[in-house]
């Protein structure tokens, strides 16, 4: 009887011992990164695929797998503060557009992302963006980032109520292409001061901004708040104070990997 009793024990034991991993890997994904964002269940998986693998015939063994589990899991946590390879960036957003304007035409020049993955153009804005959305959609992407504003603030003479309903306008239809696609918007990047003081419209980005961040509120979107960048690193200002340098992509790109969840 004390036979078959220890091996009920053991067997409970294992149960709860799953069921504790499962736990803490649902806990860990779901604190893993902002809460706003829309999360990748790569790492689930994978670690699910490798419990499979957990020998089960001692409950001390089992506790070793979980230890080195949770040791693999924290390593494998992007950081977002290092940079990735041109091609570990390419293959992260291998199912995913960017729309924007010039600023983001320097993903593809760079070589940061494929040139068929961003659609862009200099002067790109939300006022003259209806093909730009239509194209985008038409490759019915898994996820699509946009970032406009910079030029829409001269173009709609700070008037964000009309910048945001044509922007609204333009979210719907791309849905319409393509419905399974996740939304996230970006913010608009911080001009420097002496680019402010040279343009009055760009005095307008705090308020573009939040008319942004209500927007996606309204529509369920993730907002992706970006304007610490040239905050802290100013150094990564273009001549113009509005467009930016080479070393402002990684920080962008690992803002929207975090943000996104991929």
């Amino acid at each position: 009887m004390n036979g078959i009793r220890n091996i009920r024990l053991k067997k409970y034991l294992i149960f709860l011992i799953i069921l504790l991993v499962l736990a803490l890997i649902f806990i860990f994904n779901c604190f893993r990164h902002n809460s706003s964002a829309d999360y990748s269940d790569n790492s689930v998986k994978g670690n699910l695929s490798t419990i499979t693998t957990f020998n089960f015939s001692k409950v001390a063994t089992i506790e070793d797998q979980v230890k080195a589990l949770d040791k693999t899991s924290s390593a494998n946590v992007f950081n977002g503060k290092d940079s990735l390879s041109k091609a570990q960036y390419q293959k992260i957003f291998n199912t995913s557009v960017v729309l924007g304007d010039s600023i983001t035409e320097g993903l593809s020049a760079y070589g940061y992302l494929n040139s068929d993955q961003v659609f862009c153009k200099i002067g790109g804005s939300i006022l003259n963006g209806d093909s730009m959305f239509k194209s985008a959609a038409a490759t019915y992407p898994r996820f699509a980032f946009f970032s406009f504003g910079m030029n829409d603030m001269g173009n709609y003479r700070g008037n964000a109520d009309n910048f945001i309903s044509k922007y609204e306008k333009l979210l719907k239809n791309f849905k319409k292409t393509s419905p399974k696609t996740r939304f996230f918007i970006n913010s608009i990047s911080t001009p420097s001061d002496e680019a402010l003081s040279h343009n009055k419209s760009l005095k307008n980005y705090k308020k573009f901004n939040q008319a942004l961040r209500k927007m996606c509120s309204s529509m369920n979107i993730t907002y992706i708040d970006n304007s610490y960048i040239l905050d802290e690193n100013s150094k990564l200002y273009a001549g113009d104070g509005i467009h930016v340098n080479t070393g402002y992509y990684p920080l962008w790109l690992n803002n929207m990997i975090l943000k996104a969840g991929l």
